[in-house]
């Protein structure tokens, strides 16, 4: 234990006076920025492209070289007591259907079966919101 507390002792001795023998140069570190002339240099810029060339063969295979845009989230009619309402709705949900699914065959299903169709529905293509999801489901279950 002895032997143990010593060693210690000495190496704490030592490191301190390492340290205490380290050089004094100032650790202030300083910047030299270059000197701008109050003249301006005219340099020509290069004409940007006028066209971008699309690659030819690009993958995958069959698809369509420029990239598919979303569509921006389409609002659901908001008036629930407007006289068009029913037709608003109707023209809502095949929107987002997008002539993938026929509108009557989701007349008396449940919420969750709804819900999950509207969305498998709206994928890739329309960004349905919450709401809009919620009034689209509503007035489903009441046809």
């Amino acid at each position: 234990m002895k032997a143990k507390t010593i060693l210690l002792t000495n190496l704490l001795v030592i490191s301190l006076l390492l340290a205490a023998c380290g050089s004094k140069e100032p650790t202030e570190t300083t910047v030299n920025l270059p000197v701008v002339s109050g003249e301006i240099e005219n340099t020509p810029v290069p004409p940007a492209a006028a066209e971008v060339e699309i690659p030819q063969d690009t993958y995958p295979v069959d698809q369509p070289a420029e990239p598919v845009m979303l569509d921006v989230a389409i609002a659901y009619p908001a008036e629930d007591s407007s006289p068009t309402y029913d037709a608003d709705m109707r023209a809502y949900i095949e929107q987002i259907l997008g002539g993938t699914i026929a509108i009557e065959d989701l007349f008396g299903k449940d919420d969750d079966q709804l819900r999950e169709t509207l969305i498998t529905a709206a994928e890739g293509r329309v960004i349905l919101t919450e709401t809009g999801l919620e009034k689209a489901v509503d007035w489903l279950k009441k046809q």
